[in-house]
């Protein structure tokens, strides 16, 4: 199955949406979503593009290949990993983890290394299994 289409059919299933839904919400048809999807079709107009990831609640930037991506990032003269973990999609469409990804960019930006955070966090989970919770006196 072609990327877009991949792509497509992923974010709608972690949302729990049918084809059906998402062509109501977005007002594109439904055999256009269904043809994405199969790789009948391989691409389509940014209009397109824009009016399903509204109404996925995405970004429309999510809907291009990390090989795509790859691609834009050689040409441009970017030669680091740009390599794109896409396990790490389903959990970042997921609405309730927002706040764990806000916090991983609030690292980033106050210089936090991966190795720190992590030991941080370790620290977090032992210090938390150790102590109990402190009981409502009310």
């Amino acid at each position: 199955m072609p990327e877009l289409g991949k792509i497509l059919k992923e974010i709608r299933l972690t949302k729990g949406l049918s084809a059906k839904e998402l062509s109501h919400r977005s007002g594109v048809a439904r055999s256009l979503i269904s043809q994405l999807e199969t790789g009948k079709r391989l691409s389509t107009g940014i209009d397109t593009i824009s009016r399903l990831a509204l109404a996925l609640e995405v970004s429309p930037t999510v809907f291009l290949s990390s090989e795509s991506i790859q691609a834009s990032l050689s040409k441009s003269g970017y030669s680091g990993n740009s390599s794109i973990n896409e396990d790490l999609l389903p959990f970042s469409l997921k609405e309730e983890n927002q706040p764990y990804l806000r916090l991983a960019q609030k690292a980033k930006k106050t210089g936090l290394s991966p190795d720190l955070l992590e030991e941080l966090l370790d620290i977090i989970v032992r210090f938390s299994s150790e102590t109990p919770c402190p009981k409502d006196s009310n």
